[in-house]
């Protein structure tokens, strides 16, 4: 049974407090001073319709000023491309001790989109209170988001709907539940049934095995439904967020557990080693056993056989940097556990993969008892500074350990790059200390140079910033980035902005 909508507005009022009489986190985070040229063409016209959406983040408990931990949020809102908010609907789930707390709330609210598609989207629930994101659109259809308001820090993105109706055929999806496990496989879903097969990493131990039988999916209502299946010994119920006929979210409800995660229909061929060929640009992060977090991003080239002829990536486990690691090494897809299933090897650890399509790919990398996934692009074209010339959106979240205080930190913003080889970048910090248990938000604005290498390895040196942004195209202006600073665990990705 949900809390009553007045549960939510006493936790708001008591973040409210706690936010005021805390000493706001504003330093080392300020903008350089820099003023950045901006470029686009949106509007708040540019937000209209109904949109799904999940974060994850770090930030005060429901009705408490003294204690706080990770959350998941998923759900719908509707934009009528006039600064309104009409409807909303947002779950949560949150940590309280070993146990999670799941809620439920009816919203409305308020936006504001400038002509960079950045803007601020304000969410009211019915009982009282309110929480306050940082968006940064892509395009019409896409946004990425995060939570500002001092009450915690959160990040992820919401999609436009292009359909409401139920699931149906076979999906890859792909789960991760904060510091326990990861999970990806197929789902065959057909006249309200679910079926497939699984891989989890849990404990550093990788299991494999199919979802049992008696899964089920509930048709949604306005895009937002049901759907329970079960791997590993474990029946999941979870909530689940129709983006279109090929593409819906996830957000784990199930004791104990704090999962979000998406599923994309699988292509209808028959998947081989020739099936992953060329090259391909990847991002992961995850948290490791001493309580902190991984993050990767990188390239590999594959020969279509059985061979990954050349890769590149730059990591950041617990604070320390491994930048600009080269290796080779081999692959397979097997079909061993499922259709596209398989593995790829480089770099001294292999990662389970599951094929979406011959240009996507999920993947759980077995590296230790850390808890790292990620997602697999085919790049397209050829990389140049001249080929960085397109406004991006992006967003990255993580941990910066460099203060007195480590800090729980989301970015989101624009990317700005000229063609040539100056960058320029204009995002919102938001960020939680767990310590103080306060939080606060900066706007921040710098600009530099950035250099791009022939397989798509971008370096930036940001004046006042960082010298060690890197970038892995998959496409001009659309991939994966990390921060490669010691004592900074934060990665995310990058989309080409288009505001038509």
């Amino acid at each position: 049974m949900h809390p009553p909508a007045s549960s939510k507005r006493a936790r708001r009022v008591l973040m409210a407090l706690t936010a005021m009489t805390s000493v706001l986190l504003i330093a080392g985070c300020g903008s350089s001073g820099n003023s950045v040229v901006v470029k686009g063409g949106f509007t708040n016209a540019s937000l209209n319709g109904t949109y799904s959406f999940t974060v994850k983040g770090f930030g005060l408990n429901a009705n408490s000023n003294t204690t706080a931990n990770f959350f998941i949020e998923g759900g719908v809102f509707t934009a009528d491309g006039n600064k309104k908010i009409t409807a909303a609907i947002e779950d949560r789930v949150e940590a309280v001790g070993a146990t999670t707390q799941v809620f439920s709330d009816n919203v409305t609210g308020t936006y504001s989109i400038n002509s960079d598609g950045t803007g601020d989207l304000t969410l009211n629930f019915a009982g009282g209170g309110f929480e306050q994101y940082r968006i940064t659109l892509s395009d019409a259809g896409d946004l990425y988001m995060e939570e500002d308001d001092g009450f915690g820090t959160s990040a992820g993105s919401a999609h436009l709907q292009t359909s409401t109706t139920t699931p149906s055929g076979p999906f890859v999806f792909r789960t991760h539940d904060v510091f326990t496990s990861a999970t990806m496989g197929t789902m065959a879903i057909s006249a309200g049934a679910v079926s497939g097969s699984f891989v989890m990493v849990q404990n550093g131990a990788a299991a494999t095995g199919s979802i049992a039988a008696g899964g089920s999916i509930i048709a949604p209502a306005g895009g937002r439904g049901t759907i329970s299946y079960s791997v590993n010994g474990v029946t999941h119920s979870a909530k689940y967020y129709v983006v279109s006929t090929s593409k819906f979210l996830l957000l784990d409800e199930t004791a104990g557990i704090l999962s979000i995660g998406m599923a994309e229909q699988q292509s209808a061929i028959t998947f081989s080693a020739a099936s992953l060929s060329g090259s391909y640009a990847f991002g992961s992060s995850g948290e490791t056993p001493s309580g902190f977090f991984v993050n990767t991003v990188g390239v590999f080239t594959t020969d279509g056989t059985a061979n990954v002829t050349a890769a590149n990536y730059d990591s950041v486990q617990d604070g320390s940097v491994s930048s600009n690691q080269t290796a080779t090494g081999t692959y397979l897809i097997d079909n061993s556990i499922g259709k596209g299933s398989g593995s790829l090897t480089f770099g001294g650890f292999t990662r389970d993969i599951w094929m979406v399509s011959p240009s996507r790919a999920y993947f759980i990398a077995l590296n230790g008892t850390n808890v790292e996934d990620g997602t697999i692009d085919q790049q397209t074209g050829t990389f140049s500074n001249t080929s960085l010339a397109t406004q991006a959106a992006f967003f990255m979240d993580g941990f910066d350990a460099t203060g007195l205080d480590g800090l729980l930190k989301d970015r989101v913003g624009t990317l700005v790059p000229s063609g040539t080889d100056s960058l320029g970048t204009n995002y919102v910090a938001s960020f939680f200390d767990p310590v103080t248990l306060a939080g606060s938000a900066s706007s921040n604005a710098f600009s530099g140079t950035y250099s791009v290498a022939l397989n798509g390895r971008t370096t930036t040196q940001l004046n006042g910033f960082t010298n060690n942004i890197v970038l892995y195209l998959t496409t001009n202006s659309t991939g994966y980035l990390l921060q490669a600073d010691s004592g900074i665990n934060m990665s995310g990705e990058l989309r080409a902005q288009s505001s038509q």
